[in-house]
């Protein structure tokens, strides 16, 4: 099975969404303590002010990464990666695959503020393929009401079949139409531009009506004009539907609740927020689910006034994919990084290419000599020595990761639990907690983009 966004359904979704915080029993005490909730408005769903969607996501370089284990360096481990899944991210933003709306509380306005507050949501858009024909408005169906459409152009039935926003072109040769036929009376012919002859709503020159699944202006996609935010997501006057895996009892899952907004030396407004609690699950294909998180999420960004409202630039979200998350991440294709379907992320990391390509490091000698090619994250969340993912048989050719080695020292492997069911080493716990919970460094940049308003999911 493919993932419709290669390498973006793995690594970059366990980078985007989201994660837990660490405290307890840490040798050198947690890594990310909690931050205590700033006083402030309630995180109430659709009773916030100035909705954004991020609009622009890419891994950072090396350079962007926050210093998350206090080493007075920058951590982002993922940034190696980030020239292989520049295509899928740029690819999944222009498919709408991803729609992530922000909605803020207690900071209507671009002003400084010691209380900044806002929930991430998971967006349904766009809307569900109405005709069943396994393509999208907005995405690469220019006729929303026909199974037929897209499919091969039917010369004479004065529609366009082939969604290149021409009726009735010679199928062979792929020249324009010469009829003088306005069947539907709009007053344009086939060969003056009408792609649907049947259709007085569509024609050249007509204004896109959103989400009414037609082409109406005949540029090929139905429910948006090409190179222009009109319809989508990011435009102004866009109303997000949330998916209800936005919230768990009612809230929304993923909120920041301790920002603020200070004004910097050049009085430039600054928005930093974090480390916060994170968790999500995320659909990505047909009957797969992914529930991925990040450990000490933080995000940091220049709020820009846009009109009444105000929107994120150069923002930054860094944090630390965890290994029980990226062996959660299954039932994906992603070629680049070795990554199979009956395998995780974890196993194309730490068994396959991805862990050299990123430069994780070896794992100490002793494992090594054990466990030849074993490697360790970059970060000691729980600080008692940075944890191993290893193969205990390294000559199979289905590599994946069978024996994980706590930091200290402790050795744990998968065990066959009957029926086909393997429990992975990297949900062993200790003290109820979970053992394994060192992680990959991640930072991407972003923007965002002001909407209209979220509402809920029809």
């Amino acid at each position: 099975m493919k993932a419709p966004t290669g390498y973006l359904r793995s690594a970059l979704y366990g980078a985007v969404v989201l994660g837990f915080g660490c405290s307890g029993d840490d040798v050198g005490g947690p890594l990310f303590p909690d931050k205590p909730e700033c006083d402030g408005a309630a995180i109430v769903a659709y009773m916030g002010a100035n909705p954004n969607a991020i609009s622009k996501l890419e891994i950072g370089k090396a350079e962007d990464g926050f210093d998350l284990d206090g080493d007075g360096k920058p951590d982002n481990k993922l940034a190696a990666a980030g020239s292989i899944a520049k295509g899928s991210i740029d690819a999944s933003l222009a498919k709408y695959d991803i729609v992530l709306p922000i909605e803020f509380f207690d900071a209507a306005t671009a002003v400084a503020d010691e209380c900044v507050k806002f929930a991430i949501y998971l967006g349904a858009f766009p809307r569900p393929d109405a005709d069943g024909d396994g393509k999208r408005a907005l995405v690469d169906d220019c006729n929303d009401h026909d199974a037929a459409i897209p499919g091969a152009e039917i010369p004479g039935n004065g529609k366009d079949d082939d969604c290149d926003g021409l009726a009735d072109e010679n199928p062979d040769s792929n020249a324009p139409s010469t009829s003088g036929a306005d069947a539907d009376g709009d007053g344009v012919t086939i060969a003056a531009g009408d792609c649907d002859d049947t259709n007085m709503a569509v024609h050249k020159g007509a204004v896109e009506i959103c989400g009414d699944g037609l082409d109406n202006d005949c540029d090929g996609v139905a429910d948006r004009t090409k190179n222009s935010t009109i319809c989508g997501p990011f435009d102004p006057a866009a109303e997000i539907p949330l998916d209800p895996l936005s919230f768990e009892n009612g809230q929304p899952v993923i909120a920041f609740d301790n920002g603020t907004i200070k004004a910097d030396k050049d009085g430039v407004l600054q928005l930093e927020a974090g480390p916060s609690v994170f968790g999500l699950s995320i659909p990505v294909v047909s009957d797969v689910s992914l529930t991925l998180k990040i450990t000490g999420a933080t995000i940091r960004g220049t709020i820009v006034p846009d009109g009444s409202k105000y929107a994120i630039k150069n923002g930054r979200l860094g944090g630390i994919l965890d290994a029980k998350t990226a062996d959660t991440i299954r039932g994906l294709t992603v070629d680049q990084i070795g990554l199979t379907p009956e395998n995780s992320l974890l196993d194309a990391t730490f068994a396959n290419i991805l862990g050299p390509l990123l430069a994780l490091p070896k794992a100490k000698a002793s494992v090594v000599a054990k466990y030849p090619g074993c490697r360790t994250p970059d970060i000691d969340v729980d600080r008692d020595g940075l944890e191993s993912f290893c193969e205990s048989d390294d000559s199979r050719p289905n590599r994946f990761v069978d024996v994980c080695i706590d930091g200290d020292g402790t050795e744990v492997r998968d065990m066959d639990a009957g029926g086909g069911v393997t429990v992975q080493c990297t949900e062993a716990q200790k003290a109820g907690k979970d053992r394994f919970v060192d992680g990959i460094s991640v930072e991407l940049n972003f923007e965002t983009s002001p909407i209209a308003k979220i509402k809920p999911a029809p």
